[in-house]
Formats: C-alpha cells, structure tokens, sequence
C-alpha cells in the first residue's frame, strides 16, 4: 500500500517546534467522515516495518509535514575499508584535484594444479611436452581518470603467500621482488579493446613448466605456495586507474606449450583466487590535507564540502541532532520519511571524476566506525517497510539525472528510532561499487552474509555542499491528540 506523498495539499496552518523545528498541520476532523478517517489511519500504520507505532484506530491524529529539521554533516575517513575477494581489481594512478594523488596497487594469486599427462576423464597419456612462453591477460570492465595519455604498470612477483582466512584491507600490503618480470605501457581504450596481455620472461614460465606432474603442484594449496602471487604496480605518472574482474574473463596467466611430436599449440591457463587491492593517497595541498581516521572533520574546516570516495573509506557522517524533540510528542507515528542528496554540480558533469553510481547508508556508532552484525554482515540501512532480521536486504539509491540527486526511504528507519528499537548516533553515507549487483540481491530477497566484496573498489566520488537544500529530510508523521 502506498504511504502519503507530498502530493498532498496542506494547510497554511504553522507551528514551531522547539530547536528550529516547523511543521504544518491540518485538522482531518473538519474535513472527512469518521469512515474515511478510520481507512486512512489503518493505511498510514500499514506503511511502518515496527507494527506498534501507538495509535489505535479510535485515537483522533494529526497529519503533519516537516522539511525543516536539522541534519548536522560532517566528512569522516574511516579507519580501513575491507578489500579482500574484491569483485574488481585496481591498479593505476591518478593525481585528483580535489582528493589528491590516488595509487591503487593489486595483489594476487593464481590457483591450479599441473599436470599435463593427466586427461581430463582421469586417464593418463605418456606425451612429452615443450614449453614456448608465458604471458597474462588482462581486460579492464572499470577505469576511472584520463584515458587519454599513457597508461604504465610493472608485474613483480610476491616472496610470500595471502594466508587463507585473512581479512585485507586497502591500507594491507605484501613483500615482493624489487625486480619486475615486466614493464608495461599502453593506452587505455575503453569504448574498442579492453583486453592487454603482456608477455612474461620465458625463466618464470619455464619455471612453472617444470613442475609439470611434480608434487609441488599436485595441490591447489602445495602450487601456490611454490610460485606465490603476482602484484601490479603503477607508475606515479599515470593519469587514471582500470578496474579488472577477478572471474576467468577478467585476468588470466597463460602457459604456452606443445606436443613434442607436432607443433599445435596447446594452453594452460591459470585463474586468479585469493586477492586484496591496497589504495592509498596523499591529500597534501587539498581542503582534506588535515583529515585522521575516524575523526569528522565540519565542512567549515574542508572548504565549505563534505566528501564521499569510494575504495579509500572516505565517508559523509549525518545526524539529525533535533529529532529526538519530535519524538517527544504524543504518539508519533513515522509515515513518510525521505533523505534526498544534491552533490555539487556542475562537478560531476561530463568530467573523468564521475559521480558513484549508487549510495547506501550504514549504520555507526559514537566511534564513526561501521557496525556490522554478529555474523559480520554490514549494517546497511534496509529497504524501507522490511523489517530488522538477522539478515540485511542494503537499500542502494541510484543517482537521478532527472532530479540530479540520490533520494532515500527512510520511513521504516525512522519508526524503528521513534519506539526506541534503533538508536541515533549518526548514519554514514558511502558509495556501493557494485550497485546494481547489491540491488539484484535485495530485489530477489537474496541477502549476502557480506557485502564488503561488493563495495570500496571503485574510486567514483562527490562533494556536497552541506545546506537545507543539498541535505534535506522530509518527514510526514502522526501525533494522537
């Protein structure tokens, strides 16, 4: 059932509440029978997830609207974002003129077993094979800066393995060779080929040839713990970062061989598992220079903006400092609630820093940390009139370019804080990167007992200037007379 929209035409009728609260009311008694009104207090209960919102059907109510509460912002970096089984790959660099210089940098490993003389229906064969080369492919479905100058990253090898069950965060790292097995340069090129491959010094694939059948590569396990992982690294004069999927579409290492009785050319072909990307900036220079983890800053120590950024944990903190007045009168009920955010334009416009896609809200504490559940799960804000559970089904807000801003639901939220189920400290606005995936979920009532995989790999990011107009909360609520 729908709930009440600002359709609605009110009264001209106004009163305050106490700190900067207006609201404007109109008396239902002068203008509906007992009948009409009775059907629309049971539909605006229908609208709220906590059932008990205090007003029995008997009970006269007054419909009231308020756009005016306080909706205190602030930008917050947090301490680490989770970057591990990331759903994309970064690697590059770019210098931001508003968030300063950004090094995405990625770590993995391939994992396989090798033998060649064993088929694939388990029988053995007794060819002899020769090895030919070595080369990794990569094709970029993300990149996010100037594609129009060089692109450069060098391959080295790790000297030591991801451990199995390890979180990694952007901020992890890993030892590697200070020698490269290659240097690569090319320019990005989105919109016709995506797909780079770089051919890798015949010692290493040699290397990997002769473990053919041995034991050191019997094993998932035993085989990546002799040849370890690969890490990408990008120049400091790059001009953007792409983003690679770690599914067998996204980057493969390629074993080149053949039968030594002929000269078809046969591969095997080596996918990537365990994986973390480490992203990393230097804000000197910017209005962010002073930013500390987990410490909002006010946007009148960040020139006049609150931030967003994906991948490095940069996050808007809003309170509504005020609500708990409004809470205070006699039988609040929520009916409507929405959050609508404007990011500052025309930044964003037609530019290589584009916008995130979709925005979520998460739940924090008096630490500006992310909560998450008892089974680790983030505390996303759920699609509204769903209930709390155990589970979470994320409400994901797609940027409008009708309206220009992201527009939340907030109804069931809102309740759930009105009766006291939920506390107040503050909500933290964050990009998701995969959206649209995130969305699929929850649509099919799907949740994921983690979302972390599918959000802080991107670097889309935003500005808002923090005014009534940019960050507004418009609420529709009954009080009992």
């Amino acid at each position: 059932m729908n709930c009440p929209n600002a359709s609605w035409n009110w009264s001209k009728k106004t009163k305050t509440l106490p700190r900067r609260i207006t609201t404007f009311t109109t008396n239902w008694l002068a203008k509906l029978s007992l009948s009409t009104l009775t059907l629309l207090v049971l539909a605006l209960m229908s609208c709220e997830a906590p059932k008990e919102i205090g007003l029995p059907p008997e009970v006269i109510a007054d419909v009231k609207f308020v756009d005016t509460l306080t909706v205190r912002s602030s930008t917050v970096l947090l301490d680490s974002v989770r970057t591990s089984n990331a759903q994309r790959i970064l690697v590059g660099a770019y210098n931001d003129p508003i968030f300063g210089k950004v090094k995405a940098q990625s770590f993995v490993e391939f994992t396989s077993t090798l033998n060649l003389n064993l088929n694939a229906d388990g029988t053995t064969n007794t060819n002899v094979y020769a090895f030919d080369s070595v080369s990794i492919s990569l094709s970029y479905n993300y990149y996010y800066g100037d594609t129009l100058k060089p692109f450069q990253m060098a391959v080295h090898r790790l000297t030591d393995t991801l451990l199995t069950g390890k979180m990694y965060y952007n901020n992890s790292t890993m030892p590697y060779s200070s020698t490269p097995l290659v240097n690569h340069t090319f320019y990005p090129t989105p919109r016709t080929s995506s797909l780079v491959t770089m051919r890798l010094p015949d010692a290493f694939g040699q290397e990997i040839f002769a473990l053919n059948g041995k034991p050191e590569a019997s094993t998932i396990a035993k085989f990546t713990q002799t040849i370890k992982g690969l890490t990408f690294v990008p120049a400091a004069t790059n001009a953007s970062v792409i983003g690679i999927s770690p599914q067998s579409t996204g980057i493969t290492l390629n074993l080149f061989y053949h039968n030594s009785a002929d000269t078809i050319a046969l591969v095997k072909t080596f996918f990537i598992n365990k994986r973390f990307n480490h992203v990393e900036a230097d804000r000197q220079g910017t209005a962010l220079s002073k930013i500390q983890p987990l410490k909002p800053l006010a946007a009148s120590e960040t020139g006049g903006l609150n931030y967003i950024q994906d991948a490095l944990g940069i996050v808007t903190k809003l309170e509504i400092p005020y609500l708990q007045e409004l809470f205070k009168q006699k039988g609040v009920a929520i009916n409507r609630a929405e959050l609508l955010i404007t990011p500052t334009w025309p930044e964003g416009t037609n530019s290589i820093y584009t916008l995130p896609i979709g925005l979520a809200l998460a739940e924090t504490d008096a630490s500006n940390r992310l909560l998450r559940t008892k089974g680790d799960t983030e505390l996303l804000v759920p699609v509204d009139a769903t209930t709390f559970q155990s589970y979470i089904l994320p409400q994901v807000v797609f940027y409008s370019t009708k309206t220009r801003n992201y527009n939340f639901i907030l109804t069931t939220y809102l309740q759930a804080l009105a009766v006291g189920f939920k506390k107040n400290p503050g909500l933290l606005l964050m990009p998701i990167s995969g959206a649209q995936e995130v969305q699929s979920y929850a649509n099919s009532l799907q949740p994921l007992s983690s979302y972390y995989p599918l959000m802080n790999n991107k670097l889309d990011r935003l500005t808002i200037t923090p005014n009534k107009e940019n960050i507004k909360l418009m609420l529709f609520y009954t009080t009992a007379q």
